[in-house]
């Protein structure tokens, strides 16, 4: 079955499936209720929170679903109402069309002859010579002229009085004001074309193409058969399977595409028909006469004219009405929804169908198991059940009107799959999975209507289904398809490049990455300045009408993306002037300006075809040409327009102005170069001295304006490109344009008795264009030598592997019979990267022409505020500014554990010569800071906290609102951070982006999302590369560089220690912090002395005005040990023991004790950079002790986001050392590690980097033992601390669950704390900084740093609310607090029956030996307070048992407790566990509430909407079960491979079991 689907009963045979399906009986429903109106969520718009609800939350059915008819089988069926009265519409809108083309183009159905079908021929082999020139000019015509009508539909048509003259100036007003209107609709892309085909539009030229190419060709079928290469666009094939084609490949399928796309018969009536015959007129260079009588006869005679409107208009119309036909049938109306609704009611398939079509998908296809590798199983469940209904329960669904919502569903659809990264080729196994997972329940339906007036077979059933399915996933699939096809183009062009540049394969990987996120995010991408040149040499290489090749290597390229001013563009082009022509030797050299953005229909555009043109202007009396005659009609246009005065007196070489054209700018942008830029040669012949007095001259630099240049799938289509001249093009034009008798004249030819004067006067002038150009000292060639040239080109290509393309008649045929080339035989075929002919914008949006004859266009109320001056605002958004200016960056971040913090950092060095503003969000909240310091980029790194919360530094910002508007025009990018294994997975980035979005803010690129769990630091270094490159490409980096004088210096950091202070010899505690808590109790948990396994019970006194809640955190801030601190030390010995002696100290204290001192002085870091000097962005403020920064401010730990940073120093500093091979290899080692963990997204190498150095300290010391052979001394480098101290994060406060009760204990605040002391896989210890810090703390004396911090962790207020609390290890500390707070209620109150007040308390812990506040516990289950299910996971005389295994266990009774709309679930502790605690919680309610599994998950998310499931959740615990990485590792792998677990759980469950 084609793409077309036509018929109901083709594809049959490509879903039959090879395994045996039972058969499952169907209950008929008991009503005859009619299809349920549901409210649809699907509408598009740029709001992450709404985005992420589509995501999570189920499909509805749509709103314009109809209702259909039940009917008793016994009557049989009729189509319904509302659908027969759409056709009877639309049949009626049709006829209305086709009566216009008769009226126009003649009757339907007549024959053209065979003369009209060779001129039809002719021409066309003439259009496909200049293929990319007319498309263009075809299909943005026919897109203007309906947005025109779309804008004249707005207003009556009235009888024009055409003697008024005022009527007629107003007239004229009105239209000019149309036709700007209509340019901008085309530029947005909001003209009914560009809305209709949606992500299609790209691909239109080329379909259109397509289609009239075929149906020309289809007149001539016996002459299709050629020798040599023909002019043929290449239909492509996006891939089969189900018997469906994603792209279209007949002429059939093409019309069926415009209809599918919800084109309506005005679309492709008579607006085609004119922009068909426009587009052969004005876009076909070299016409012959024939060609242009044929377009000038009446409508209804010219071949070409006729042709269109029968073979492509009418039968267009005729395919819009039987698409709608073909989906009329019973078996689309009727069949199909009612057997769909069966099926969804059946007991077996009731909100199971999404689960039984994931399970048989995966299964049967585990291939697939890696797109779905990361995504959410369950609301793709969901999801798919309601997918069907879209498919089945929507009748005339195959036409996706644009403001429908089905067209938004299947939008919406689309973007989920791309966004999942779903293959095209995956969907023909999808659709047979689809048909597989219904198959059971055919024969029972079948079967009912056997004896019927509409009887149905199961093959039927099954075609109607692909046909569904074919027709929706059409439109799904488009998108990636789309994606797909760019991420080939660019794979390719970038290889090449990286074979013309000899990049090593490391390179290549990287940069395919790199482009593959940038099309991810952006749908486009950007290319290198390397890239540029090296594609802009190959298309040179490439182009098969070019017989000056030979020099394409030596094209200089001049990389101006960066560059938007018109009046810098103007003077780019000055530059290229000069270039080219300094020393009068000709430089090849090419100026490329942006490339065509995804939301382009035009781009930036010359209108100027070369650097120096001919005016010419007509005589209107005697009908004389003066000028240049192949500018006359621009000539004529840019004076009527008052674009330019011509001087006077006008001569024949007056040079027009360069006319540049600018998307979001009303007017072209005009300029007259100085003359002195504009180098010419008189023409003058050395024998005949009359030829000069003609006072013929021609500009001597042949810039190019008007090209394309396709690049790996970017368009590029302005760069003033040029070469150097050959004679016979001169000669040619000259020929063409002036008058060759009066050469003739001048040479002494007598044009009446000389044979072949012509062919005379052309030699002639060859020698006198030659002697030209040699005696003013300009580079030409003649065409003897340009031949020869040629043919060593091709030689030179041949010994490198290469078949050199050629078009003969621009080679062999241009030169001649007596030139080299004349018998090379050529193969004209395509090559990328390539150039390509555009359309002449201002002729195509229409600039030039007059209103119809009967046009007069008025408000339909003169009153009302609806004008085309209102329209035009409405329509004629915010204009970008164009001046060059170095972008103001703002980079802000909220974090709570430092990661975006160091991000953030990062990414703000990355961007030093923009000087960016880092800080956090709260330092920014209200945005006053974007007006203040005229923001152009905001960029946001932000973690999320708790339950879906903004961090500390970030609670500000969320709290104040943002002025609407403000931000319109700002670019913005948002990384969100955080974990899967949390439910509000990236909330406070998520809501951070909203945030930004409703201020009116423009998306650099979409909401990206940082998965902990799985691939944090390859994201995070994806995005911020990204980023980097999109806000400061390297053109523009590189002109910033050269305007502020910046040299190849690095940027240097020094430190500014103060005049010396005294110093103590011994130290117990550098930093002592202020507002400090006592510590009242410090006691061990745990039974034993096995120090690594300690858990305590910490007691501090609650701050000063400060109150707690029971669940609340307590934030206690770290200090560095003193350990860490004086290894840190030690590694820079050298640099403190001389800035020591430095300050006067006596070396012969020795090191110890210079050190310590040192430790102990103020200081500050200066940045060096370009010359200045300032302080250096550091996360702590200076001056400041060297000891105070290192044990209170700086995390030594090291992180995925702080180790990059770390390992660009080490490398840095190590290519300034000599003789550093070993050292090389130690961070070539280093550099691999993280280098493969990025390549793959591979979260392990991280870990196994971090396993080996879990420290800074230990990553400083290594390299430091590395280098001792290096050093003469022995005693190793290391970087300055300097270099250091500014990638360092700052040591951020930990959050401990506070597990006493504000009731019982007002003034003390108790936590319950893990300490963390492990040993990683390489033997490694890793003691926990703030765990470590705090257990080592004196009752009584002494103090720490803390606060309450706020949670919205609350018990139910109401004691008679069943409540499931889960712990495992310290997870335990906040249900102590709610146990303590029952117990006092209940005292309270007096409740002596406790019956039906039930609390279940699963703790989970390794031993009996672990089961801290045991002895409590006990109590309060005496006390009837609770019931205690303890797990031990490693007992002696216990099974192993962990809390999930304790949770199913009690299924049954836990299962009646979750369906009670009053319980209350608690979890605290690691994310895993609180992971595996849902799914236990699923599959119980599964079994004993006899649920789907997607009846489950929503019914567990509900009561987390509803504040009934809470969690308190942390990372991976590291100090308890497994080792480090190992745990970690182990997680992330889980993470990645959702799918497969979600495989597994399904087929765990007996499927008898939950029925």
């Amino acid at each position: 079955m084609g793409c077309t689907a036509s018929k109901p009963t083709a594809g049959a045979a490509c879903v039959a499936s090879n395994k045996p399906i039972g058969a499952v009986s169907i209950v008929p429903p008991q009503s005859e209720r009619d299809c349920p109106k549901e409210n649809c969520t699907m509408t598009p718009h740029n709001n992450h929170d709404e985005e992420e609800k589509k995501d999570e939350q189920t499909y509805t059915a749509n709103q314009d679903i109809e209702s259909t008819e039940k009917l008793s089988p016994d009557i049989g069926i009729t189509m319904p109402p509302a659908l027969e009265k759409e056709i009877n519409d639309f049949r009626s809108e049709a006829e209305k069309e086709l009566v216009k083309l008769a009226e126009i183009y003649g009757p339907a159905g007549a024959k053209l002859s065979r003369v009209d079908a060779v001129t039809l021929m002719d021409g066309w082999n003439k259009v496909l010579a200049f293929q990319t020139m007319w498309k263009e000019a075809f299909f943005m015509r026919w897109r203007i002229l309906l947005a025109r009508e779309k804008v004249i539909c707005s207003y009556n048509h009235n009888d024009t009085d055409e003697n008024n003259d005022e009527s007629n100036s107003k007239a004229s007003h009105r239209f000019e004001k149309v036709v700007k209107l209509a340019e901008k609709m085309v530029d947005k892309n909001q003209d009914p074309i560009a809305l209709c085909l949606g992500s299609r539009l790209s691909s239109g030229k080329d379909t259109m193409l397509s289609l009239f190419d075929q149906t020309i060709r289809d007149l001539c079928p016996h002459t299709q058969t050629v020798q040599r290469e023909a002019y043929r666009p290449t239909l492509e094939d996006g891939g089969a399977g189900l018997g469906f084609s994603l792209e279209c490949n007949t002429v059939e399928e093409i019309f069926r595409m415009l209809s599918r796309c919800g084109l309506r018969p005005k679309h492709v009536g008579t607006a085609l028909c004119e922009a068909f015959l426009w587009s052969l007129e004005s876009h076909t260079p070299y016409a012959l006469d024939d060609e242009k009588e044929d377009l000038e006869q009446r409508p209804d005679q010219g071949a070409f004219s006729r042709f269109v409107a029968d073979k492509v208009a009418r039968m267009a119309i005729k395919d819009m009405i039987n698409i709608r036909e073909d989906f009329a049938t019973p078996m689309f109306t009727f069949h199909l929804p009612t057997f769909w609704r069966q099926v969804k009611a059946h007991p077996k398939m009731k909100n199971r169908f999404g689960e039984k079509f994931y399970t048989n998908l995966l299964t049967d296809y585990p291939e697939l198991l890696d797109y779905f590798a990361r995504a959410d199983m369950d609301t793709l469940s969901s999801h798919i059940a309601l997918a069907v209904d879209l498919m089945l329960l929507r009748y005339s669904k195959v036409v996706a009107e644009v403001d429908s919502v089905f067209r938004k569903t299947v939008d919406h659809l689309a973007d989920m799959h791309r966004r999942l990264d779903i293959p095209t080729d995956a969907y023909p196994s999808i659709g047979l999975n689809a048909v597989k997972t219904l198959q059971p329940f055919f024969t029972e339906y079948v079967s009912s209507f056997e004896n019927t007036q509409s009887p149905v077979t199961a093959d039927e059933l099954t075609q109607g289904l692909v046909a569904s399915y074919m027709e929706v996933m059409w439109f799904v699939s488009h998108p990636m398809l789309k994606e797909e096809k760019l991420i080939a183009k660019a794979e390719a062009f970038i290889g090449q490049c990286a074979e013309e540049l000899r990049w090593p394969q490391s390179q290549l990987s990287k940069r395919l990455c790199q482009v593959k996120l940038e099309i991810n995010k952006t749908g486009t991408y950007s290319h290198t300045s390397d890239e540029i040149q090296v594609g802009a040499r190959l298309a040179w290489r490439n182009s098969a009408k070019c017989i000056g090749r030979i020099a394409w290597n030596t094209l200089e390229v001049r990389d101006r993306t960066h560059v938007n001013s018109p009046s810098a563009m103007m003077n780019e082009l000055i530059d290229h002037f000069m270039t080219a022509t300094a020393g009068t030797n000709i430089q090849s050299v090419m100026t490329v300006f942006r490339a065509l953005t995804p939301d382009e229909s035009w781009g930036p555009r010359f209108w100027t075809e070369q650097g120096v043109r001919y005016a010419a202007y007509k005589d209107e009396q005697t009908g004389e040409i003066l000028g240049d005659v192949a500018n006359l009609e621009f000539t004529e246009f840019i004076v009527k327009k008052g674009y330019w005065t011509p001087p006077e007196p006008r001569t024949q070489h007056d040079i027009l102005p360069c006319i540049f054209k600018m998307p979001g700018i009303d007017t072209p942008i005009v300029h007259e170069f100085d003359p002195k830029y504009l180098y010419e040669a008189q023409i003058e012949h050395p024998d005949y001295p009359d030829v000069a007095k003609l006072g013929h001259k021609w500009g001597t630099v042949p810039i190019l304006n008007t090209m394309a240049m396709n690049l790996g799938g970017i368009q590029y289509t302005a760069f003033p490109f040029n070469g150097w001249f050959c004679s016979i093009e001169i000669v040619r034009n000259l020929m063409e344009r002036y008058s060759p008798e009066k050469f003739a004249m001048a040479m002494g030819i007598d044009t009446k008795s000389t044979r072949m004067w012509k062919n005379q006067v052309q030699y002639e002038l060859d020698r006198a264009i030659c002697h030209s150009f040699d005696k003013s000292g300009f580079t030409i060639v003649d065409l003897e030598t340009v031949g020869e040239q040629f043919v060593t080109h091709c030689k030179r290509e041949k010994a490198n592997g290469r078949e050199c393309p050629g078009q003969w008649s621009w080679i062999g045929g241009l030169a001649g019979p007596t030139n080299v080339t004349w018998h090379k035989e050529m193969r004209d075929f395509l090559v990328t990267p390539q150039y390509e002919y555009c359309a002449q914008q201002w002729k195509v949006v229409g600039y030039d022409e007059e209103p119809p004859i009967d046009f007069d266009l008025r408000s339909r109320n003169t009153s009302s505020t609806t004008s085309l001056d209102t329209l035009s605002l409405a329509i004629n958004s915010d204009e970008d500014e164009f001046d060059i200016k170095i972008p103001r960056v703002l980079i802000a971040y909220g974090s709570e554990t430092g990661t975006a913090e160091s991000a953030a950092g990062r990414l703000g060095r990355s961007l030093r010569i923009c000087r960016p503003i880092v800080c956090s969000l709260n330092d920014v909240a209200g945005m006053d800071v974007v007006t203040k310091k005229a923001i152009t980029h905001v960029l946001v790194l932000c973690s999320t906290f708790g339950s879906g919360e903004a961090p500390s530094n970030a609670t500000d910002f969320m709290k104040t609102d943002i002025p609407l508007r403000l931000l319109v025009g700002t670019k913005v990018a948002v990384l969100g951070l955080g974990s899967s294994m949390y439910p509000d997975f990236a909330r406070a980035g998520i809501n951070v982006a909203n945030k930004l979005n409703q201020a009116g803010a423009v998306e650099l690129i979409p909401l990206t999302k940082a998965d902990e769990a799985v691939d944090s630091p390859a994201v995070i270094s994806g995005w911020l590369e990204l980023t980097k490159n999109l806000i400061l490409p390297e053109s523009l980096e590189t002109q910033i560089e050269a305007s502020l004088g910046f040299g190849n210096e690095p940027v240097e950091y020094k430190l500014k220690w103060s005049e010396a202070t005294e110093a103590k010899e011994i130290v117990p505690r550098f930093s002592l912090p202020t507002g400090e808590s006592i510590c009242r109790v410090n006691e061990e948990l745990i039974i034993g002395n096995d120090p690594a396994r300690s858990t305590r019970r910490i007691v501090f006194d609650v701050p000063p005005d400060s109150s707690y809640i029971t669940g609340d955190h307590l934030s206690v801030q770290p200090l560095n040990s003193l350990d860490m601190i004086k290894r840190f030390a030690m590694v820079f010995e050298e640099e403190l023991t001389n800035a020591a002696i430095a300050a006067g100290r006596d070396e012969s204290d020795g090191t110890a004790k210079l050190v310590t001192w040192q430790l102990q002085q103020t200081f500050e870091v200066d940045c060096l950079d370009n010359g200045q000097v300032y302080p250096a962005q550091t996360c702590f403020s200076t001056p400041s002790t060297l000891a105070d920064i290192l044990q209170a401010n700086v995390t030594l730990s090291l992180s995925s986001a702080s180790v990059n940073d770390m390992v660009m120093l080490l490398k840095e500093h190590t290519s300034m050392m000599e003789n550093n091979a070993k050292v090389a290899d130690f961070v070539g080692s280093l550099d691999k590690l993280i280098a493969e963990g990025e390549k793959h997204n591979d979260g392990g190498s991280m870990e196994s980097f971090l396993s080996l150095y879990p420290t800074l300290v230990d990553l400083l010391e290594a390299y430091k033992r590395s280098t001792k052979s290096v050093d003469e001394r022995g005693v190793g480098s290391v970087p300055s601390i300097a270099y250091v101290l500014p990638i360092l994060p700052r040591l951020q406060p930990r959050l401990y669950s506070i597990s006493s009760s504000n009731v019982s204990s007002p003034r003390h605040v108790e936590i319950t704390v893990g300490v963390v002391h492990a040993t990683t896989d390489d033997g490694v210890v890793i003691k926990g900084v703030c765990s470590n810090y705090i257990a080592g703390l004196s009752p009584g004396t002494d103090g720490a740093h803390v606060s309450i911090h706020q949670s919205s962790f609350r018990a139910p207020r109401n004691l008679e609310s069943p409540v499931i609390l889960v712990g495992a290890g310290t997870g335990l500390a906040p249900m102590m607090g709610f146990v303590q707070d029952r117990a006092i209620a209940l005292k309270k109150e007096g409740n002596t029956d406790l019956d039906g007040l039930e609390c279940h308390l699963f703790f989970g812990c390794r031993s009996e030996e672990e089961a801290i506040y045991k002895q409590k516990l006990d109590e309060y289950e005496r006390s009837d307070v609770l019931k205690l299910h303890l797990a031990l996971s490693r007992s002696k005389v216990q099974p192993k048992m962990y809390v999930q295994d304790a949770v199913e266990r009690c299924g049954e009774h836990l299962a009646s407790l979750l369906i009670d709309e009053n319980c209350h679930y608690y979890v605290c502790g690691d994310a895993r566990m609180g992971d595996e605690c849902y799914e236990a919680f699923v599959n119980v309610l599964r079994k004993f509430c006899k649920m789907s599994r997607i009846q489950a998950v929503n019914h567990l998310k509900r009561m987390r909407v509803e504040e009934r499931w809470q969690y308190d959740l942390w990372g991976v615990s590291t100090a308890m079960d497994e080792s480090y990485a190992a745990s970690k590792e182990l997680t992330r792998k889980k993470r990645a491979s959702r799918a497969m677990n979600w495989l597994n759980r399904m087929n765990s469950v007996n499927e008898e079991e939950i029925m």
